[in-house]
């Protein structure tokens, strides 16, 4: 009997709704320089989950950041983890929270890909396959 209570109170986060990534996009590069990649999660969950980490084997570092203002000034610094809110959705877009993607292995070229690994608190990891394309496209 405890067994299928532990079990179900380890489903209850995904049964109770689920935790997408959507409309993910990197855009254009050389090899050595650094991009961006964008997306949106969306978390239809009745909890929040916190996105924890982006990995990919496409450059040297990958990394969470943020753009601010202050004094006028803009400026982006890294984040360690971004929270989720239950029945939300979080945009990752320019100007705003993004995934820095420095030091590139490869050359980016519109109309490919490149794949990342998101790692959120609750609900594990989500591969996404974005293709690198310009804002708009």
């Amino acid at each position: 009997m405890y067994i299928f209570l532990i079990l179900i109170s380890l489903l209850s986060f995904s049964t109770s709704g689920n935790l997408e990534v959507k409309d993910g996009w990197v855009r254009p590069a050389a090899k050595g320089m650094n991009t961006a990649f964008y997306f949106k999660v969306e978390n239809n969950a009745d909890k929040a989950d916190t996105l924890l980490s982006v990995k990919s084997t496409i450059a040297k570092t990958v990394q969470m950041h943020e753009t601010f203002k202050k004094d006028g000034m803009m400026g982006m610094r890294h984040i360690d983890a971004i929270p989720v809110n239950a029945k939300s959705t979080l945009e990752f877009k320019p100007g705003g929270y993004h995934v820095m993607v420095m030091n590139l292995n490869k050359d980016l070229m519109s109309g490919s890909s490149a794949e990342f690994t998101l790692h959120f608190k609750y609900f594990g990891d989500i591969k996404v396959n974005a293709p690198v394309k310009m804002p708009g496209e």
